[in-house]
């Protein structure tokens, strides 16, 4: 359930991570998520904004905001799922900027190539040329969760 219009973002400057689905990359689908903390009053339970595709091959798509709600030992000990930390401290418009990058970032909801891991890295490349990513940092993410490069979409020219 999106609980955004509950649990808004506010104007702290907030540290932004990856998640990436699971401890380590097996092979095959691995879902992604930007995400970072939004305030909340419910004590152990985290308001999580999330930037994402979601859906699964062949029925994408990208909404924004989202925000769920989620237990705080879970989301940080690191049992389920991997973080990566983007390096720094973002402040509200950069925040805004993101989310303006990530809906411009394109996809076809259809595709059965160029998931979640895709959009995502397309999207951190954005980033990178905005200034508000470093190209290290980049270079580490796209490496360890990983994020593969665009493939051409051939099913279109049929």
């Amino acid at each position: 359930m999106n609980v955004y219009s509950w649990f808004p973002d506010d104007n702290s400057n907030k540290k932004l991570c990856i998640q990436a689905a699971g401890l380590r990359y097996t092979g095959g689908e691995r879902h992604v998520s930007l995400i970072w903390s939004n305030p909340s009053t419910l004590g152990t339970t985290v308001v999580t904004q999330i930037v994402q595709l979601g859906g699964q091959n062949g029925m994408y798509e990208y909404s924004s905001p989202v925000a769920k709600m989620c237990d705080e030992r879970s989301l940080l000990n690191g049992v389920t799922n991997t973080f990566f930390d983007l390096g720094k401290y973002y402040t509200r418009v950069e925040r805004d900027k993101i989310l303006e990058l990530a809906t411009a970032v394109q996809f076809i909801s259809a595709s059965r190539l160029n998931g979640c891991r895709v959009w995502m890295r397309d999207l951190l490349s954005s980033m990178v040329s905005e200034g508000l990513l470093l190209q290290a940092n980049f270079n580490l993410i796209v490496a360890a969760v990983p994020l593969p490069e665009r493939q051409h979409e051939s099913f279109l020219e049929d």
